[in-house]
């Protein structure tokens, strides 16, 4: 069971453990928050939370903690065009890390608001990049959310997740 007592770090370890280990025990429905999330997700259609981050550990991770939530977790494969990607996966949020191999987050994203069918989706931003000011006001300015890898617990990530994906029914 996920509790907020539980640093991001000590579950990414755990994670990685059950995953190497091939482990079937360890599934969301142990958690009675989780099974209560998949019933209610099973009722509706699931929505689509685009990942992009480039450690494959962190990206299955988020992917683990999206589906955890009753939400559908694709992962973006960065060699691929963003754009074309976020036309074909609709998706209904987008956790984006900035420090990508080769790319921007902060360019996906302005790329993502200055094309008028795509500016409304939310983004949050998972990052273990230190951001200065005006990086801090960029993100602000487009209402986006950020959480520092490392200094965050899992029960805020579900919860920005959560209140994210919200965002793309109002």
């Amino acid at each position: 069971m996920i509790c907020s007592s539980v640093s991001l770090f000590d579950f990414y370890c755990e994670f990685l453990y059950v995953s190497n280990a091939s482990c079937d025990t360890h599934h969301a429905t142990d958690n009675p928050m989780a099974k209560e999330t998949q019933e209610r997700s099973t009722s509706m259609k699931k929505k689509t939370v685009l990942i992009v981050e480039d450690s494959p550990g962190f990206s299955e991770l988020m992917k683990f903690v999206v589906e955890d939530e009753g939400f559908h977790g694709v992962v973006f494969p960065l060699e691929e065009n963003f754009l074309q990607w976020v036309d074909r996966e609709k998706p209904s949020a987008i956790i984006m890390d900035l420090a990508l191999n080769r790319l921007s987050g902060f360019d996906l994203i302005r790329e993502l608001k200055d094309h008028a069918r795509h500016k409304s989706i939310p983004v949050v931003v998972i990052t273990g990049r230190d951001l200065d000011v005006k990086d801090i006001t960029e993100l602000k300015m487009h209402g986006i959310p950020y959480l520092r890898k490392g200094r965050v617990d899992m029960h805020e990530i579900h919860q920005t997740i959560r209140n994210t994906v919200s965002k793309s029914e109002q």
